[in-house]
């Protein structure tokens, strides 16, 4: 199953530490790591981005998730000046578009208070206890949420497919030799890197389909405001046909008159 996962901590060294462990988890084979990030909030309430492990600088539909809770999580006071490139805050501002489960975002926003500092990963795993266990001695607060969930706008099967190959060749790392240990690594790596050119590729489509909907959209507003004009002209003409019946009649008054 593939999660994202929140994890506070009241000090930083600690979500350091905690990054370090998910790293481990992530090298023999018990979760797979496809984006996580170290973000801090400030004395101000401020956020900021302490470590990114994204390639993508957030920029792949699941970078954006978590871009997307990072803007969450900066709430009303919003980011440290400077700290983010254009594309990461159009991304981090984005929350509302991904239908974030609400008491998900609002008990990670409540966790991450000034001066603690949050881990944000989406990770593969497939029981929770691996995390919870490895996690448990730094004493931080943990949130999950099925991605699958979250993503309900924007499934896609190939993904899925991916998410499973990875599932399974985590499953054969655990059992391996050495010698084949690196293979199946390499293996991983692959799917990794498929799995972010579909995610990509998936998010392009994505972006024409709500440019279609947008332009349907202003086309049947445009054809309304006409159906309107067109009622409008067709009243005014009445109205003036009205009026000339009655200066008609006015008329022919008069010359009786």
């Amino acid at each position: 199953m593939t999660n994202l996962i929140i994890a506070t901590f009241k000090e930083e060294a600690e979500a350091i530490e905690a990054s370090q462990k998910f790293h481990e988890l992530d090298s023999i084979g018990d979760i797979t790591i496809y984006e996580m990030v170290i973000v801090k909030k400030n004395a101000n309430g401020e956020a900021q981005v302490l470590q990114a492990d994204t390639t993508e600088g957030l920029s792949t539909l699941s970078g954006m998730a978590i871009g997307s809770l990072i803007g969450a999580l900066a709430g009303p006071v919003g980011f440290v000046a400077g700290m983010f490139t254009g594309t990461v805050v159009g991304t981090a501002v984005e929350a509302d578009n991904y239908g974030f489960a609400e008491d998900f975002v609002s008990k990670a926003a409540n966790q991450l208070q000034p001066g603690m500092a949050s881990v944000i990963a989406e990770i593969e795993e497939d029981d929770p206890v691996f995390v919870d266990n490895s996690l448990s001695s730094l004493g931080g607060t943990l949130t999950r949420s099925d991605v699958d969930y979250e993503y309900t706008k924007h499934s896609d099967e190939e993904i899925d497919e991916l998410d499973e190959e990875v599932a399974a060749a985590r499953a054969k790392l655990k059992a391996a030799s050495d010698k084949e240990k690196d293979k199946i690594r390499q293996k991983i790596v692959k799917l990794k890197e498929e799995r972010k050119e579909r995610i990509a590729e998936f998010k392009d489509k994505v972006k024409d389909a709500i440019t279609d909907i947008k332009a349907s959209a202003k086309d049947r507003k445009i054809e309304k405001l006409r159906s309107k004009i067109e009622k409008h002209h067709k009243k005014i003409a009445d109205l003036e046909k009205q009026m000339q019946a009655v200066l008609g009649k006015e008329s022919l008054k008069g010359a009786e008159a």
